[in-house]
């Protein structure tokens, strides 16, 4: 199967996944707290199936299978419906709201905690002869080294190990080097030839790249120690990341993420399940900011409204809702230039 398939049936999965588990935490709250779902639909656009209806809630299926959506009763400004959204006290739609990024923290969470005993973790020390990650604007870049290729020779000597891989490349510093790799079932030679680089006090030749470690699993224990120590990290570096000057080179959109998806697809499981978390940490922070529109922005809202003691009035609502899609859109008009801008780059799609 070719990469642009394997990509855009990852990318399904992908989104799907991260969108579907957000809708998923709105609706169990809702449904905890008995505020009336109209309907809890699994992908976007028209209706397709109506899969069935139980009590108030119908359930369906649409066309576009990247996620889905919840459909509470009541939640326009001044509409009051039995049950309803509006008709339920602050707390409960605060709540409501705060479910859907705590669903995006506990889907990573839990993927975190599962690749120990599944896909196993690399915990070894050890390496494969197969690149993992390549380092913008290196020499492995320019070389046009990519992730999934594996390294079979070096200047006709065959390399059947990380190892071997690892010390013929740091003893060949400033030395040219022809490199034979298999890529996709086909053999391709590249030209590099490795810099000098610092690594542990001592000065090694290098391409650029990380190798892919290899991976090992353990007993379910160690597995949820494993998700419980790795969420605490990625969740402290997207924060960190937010508030840093990081954040241009960090930021990415659509294009970036369908070119993290194919990488992590050429990174195989590990890979792949890594990314899905990482952005379901990033869905979830992200849907907190407290923009209008967004859950975070939402939440605001009601708090004032607690505050003020008595409901917005639907104008006040719709300018914020205004203001809410203005900056989202200043937003993604930015994060598609920086994503054009790789793509002019050669950033992505190597």
């Amino acid at each position: 199967m070719s990469d642009v398939i394997l990509t855009i049936l990852a990318l399904i999965v992908l989104l799907g996944t991260l969108v579907f588990f957000h809708e998923l935490g709105h609706f169990s709250i809702a449904k905890l707290l008995r505020i009336r779902v109209e309907e809890f639909a699994f992908g976007f656009g028209p209706k397709w199936i109506r899969l069935f209806k139980r009590g108030d809630t119908e359930y369906t299926i649409h066309p576009v299978p990247l996620g889905g959506f919840v459909k509470l009763a009541g939640m326009e400004p001044e509409e009051e419906v039995p049950d309803g959204f509006n008709s339920k006290p602050v707390g409960y739609r605060v709540l409501t709201y705060l479910a859907g990024p705590v669903m995006s923290f506990v889907l990573a969470y839990l993927i975190f905690s599962v690749m120990g005993f599944t896909v196993g973790l690399p915990i070894t020390g050890e390496a494969l002869n197969r690149v993992e990650l390549v380092e913008r604007r290196s020499i492995a870049e320019k070389a046009g080294l990519r992730t999934g290729d594996v390294i079979v020779a070096i200047n006709s000597k065959r390399i059947d190990s990380g190892e071997e891989m690892i010390s013929t490349i740091h003893g060949s510093m400033n030395k040219p080097l022809d490199i034979v790799l298999k890529r996709d079932g086909k053999f391709v030679t590249i030209h590099a030839t490795p810099e000098p680089r610092d690594l542990d006090g001592k000065t090694v030749g290098v391409l650029g790249f990380m190798a892919t470690p290899k991976l090992q699993r353990v007993g379910l224990i160690d597995s949820v120690k494993y998700g419980s120590r790795t969420t605490t990290f990625f969740i402290a570096g997207i924060l960190h990341v937010l508030v840093s000057s990081e954040l241009k080179e960090a930021v990415g959109g659509p294009l970036a993420i369908v070119d993290a998806t194919r990488i992590g697809v050429k990174r195989g499981a590990n890979g792949f399940l890594q990314l899905m978390a990482v952005l379901s940490l990033s869905l979830g922070i992200i849907n907190l900011l407290p923009i209008p529109i967004l859950d975070g922005g939402q939440m605001l809202l009601l708090i004032v409204e607690r505050i003020k003691g008595r409901r917005l009035s639907p104008h006040t609502l719709e300018v914020a809702q205004r203001i809410g899609l203005t900056v989202i859109a200043i937003i993604f008009l930015m994060i598609m230039y920086l994503d054009l801008q790789r793509v002019y780059t050669r950033q992505f799609f190597r």
